[in-house]
């Protein structure tokens, strides 16, 4: 969709990548059900006294990328700018409801233990926003300064 937008009003014709929608969607359902199932797991292996069953991590992460919705669509902006201060914005609710929710069920572990686990599952959370941003919402063609207030052409 950012690449239709940047194309629109321009002389070239905008081509779908479809590809690009299939690892997207393989990226989101395995992040979704992957690692609430090694975290529930391996809290399961550990016979951990946190009480977190595998339906209440799949739904954490499930409502944690509710957010992408909205700011996808606002990644269509085609002003660099915009687009980190979104990501900031997403890492700072997503990934802090995330984080504050498994830091309160993990509190029930060692705490250099849930430490590790939060900080890991957090930065997990951190690189698959980036890499949305860097491989779906990458600028397609460079200006000289991205600190411009002009958009992308």
């Amino acid at each position: 969709m950012a690449d239709f937008f940047a194309t629109l009003g321009k002389d070239t014709d905008w081509e779908y990548d479809f590809k690009k929608v299939s690892i997207a969607g393989t990226v989101v359902f395995s992040y979704v059900t992957v690692i609430p199932a090694l975290l529930s797991g391996y809290l399961w292996w550990r016979k951990s006294s946190a009480e977190i069953k595998l339906a209440d991590t799949l739904s954490l992460y499930g409502y944690c990328l509710t957010l992408f919705i909205p700011i996808s669509l606002l990644l269509c902006v085609n002003y660099e700018w915009i687009r980190w201060l979104l990501i900031l914005a997403l890492v700072g609710t997503s990934g802090g409801v995330l984080t504050l929710t498994l830091w309160k069920v993990l509190s029930q572990e060692p705490k250099q233990l849930a430490l590790i686990i939060t900080c890991v599952l957090a930065a997990l959370h951190v690189a698959l926003i980036l890499l949305f941003k860097m491989y779906f919402f990458a600028p397609t063609h460079s200006t000289p300064s991205d600190n411009s207030t002009t958009p992308h052409e």
